[in-house]
């Protein structure tokens, strides 16, 4: 048990040592801004995340029917409407309460509507669904339904809200991937100098019979101290200026539906600082066992 800590106390000596010697402000800093780049377009893609699922969650289908419907044909038609596969919930609004929602909608302009002298408004169903991805199908196939005189859910604008947010989701896991392809790259460049200048060290080691895990340790190791580092920065620095931006934002833009919450931002802080660490434990393993393979 104390040979191996022996080894651990090495190991961490080791890489922190020559961490101290070949970690650089300029990698160091660009480490932290790759790292705080991506943790901002993950908090874009969390927050427009937050809206769509607003947006999704408010989007409904009306249903304007015939006016000589009875009672009996209109419990019947909702009982069709709600028998559709992927329909979550009916709501009846009469001809009078669609009419009391106009009025508050107009607001100032309610005036607009004593004009027209009667309520020329039909009678509607509000119908949910489960998945905003299938609003279309279930509105055309209620449309199809007798004593059916027309079916709006916002047409156009819902079927170019989801395809946004599908091409936004793309956008970001690509970026994603660049930006940490990236940090891989720029650790794996600072362990590319600790090779170089141990180069000879390194081959000693080799023909006294030193594995290349004990090699390459103290390189994961630098590696993981670097990837902690920058992540760290970026992660203290994105929550602070993510904290700052919600302050100044929520008075100015209450409605707007974005994470005002601490929690969520913070796990992703974490999130990021693990990650950095892992990123540089795996660029110090790979570059490292590339130079010993050479």
């Amino acid at each position: 048990m104390r040979v191996r800590l022996s080894i651990m106390g090495y190991f961490l000596a080791e890489g922190w040592e020559s961490a101290k010697r070949n970690v650089s402000l300029i990698s160091l800093g660009t480490m932290a801004v790759s790292i705080f780049v991506l943790g901002v377009f993950a908090l874009i893609l969390m927050n427009l995340s937050n809206v769509n699922n607003h947006l999704r969650s408010s989007i409904e289908i009306r249903v304007y029917v015939e006016d000589n419907l009875t009672r009996q044909g209109l419990e019947a038609l909702k009982q069709q409407i709600e028998g559709i596969d992927g329909v979550d919930g009916v709501t009846y609004v009469s001809k009078d309460e669609g009419l009391n929602r106009l009025v508050k909608q107009l607001g100032e302009k309610a005036g607009l509507v004593d004009i027209l002298g009667e309520n020329p408004l039909p009678d509607a169903f509000d119908v949910r669904v489960f998945n905003a991805d299938s609003t279309g199908d279930i509105a055309s196939r209620i449309s199809d339904l007798p004593h059916i005189i027309g079916v709006n859910y916002g047409q156009g604008f819902t079927e170019k809200l989801l395809a946004t947010t599908r091409f936004i989701a793309i956008a970001a896991l690509a970026l994603a991937v660049i930006l940490l392809g990236a940090t891989v790259f720029i650790v794996g460049n600072t362990v590319r100098l600790s090779l170089h200048s141990r180069a000879q060290e390194i081959e000693v080691m080799k023909l006294v019979g030193a594995t290349d895990w004990f090699i390459m340790w103290p390189f994961m190791i630098e590696g993981m101290i670097l990837g902690f580092m920058g992540s760290s920065i970026s992660g203290v620095l994105l929550y602070a200026g993510y904290r700052v931006c919600i302050g100044r934002l929520g008075p100015v833009a209450p409605f707007l539906p974005v994470i005002a919450e601490a929690a969520p931002v913070a796990r992703l802080c974490v999130s990021l600082v693990i990650l950095g660490v892992l990123m540089g434990v795996l660029a110090g393993g790979v570059f490292t066992k590339k130079h010993l393979e050479i």
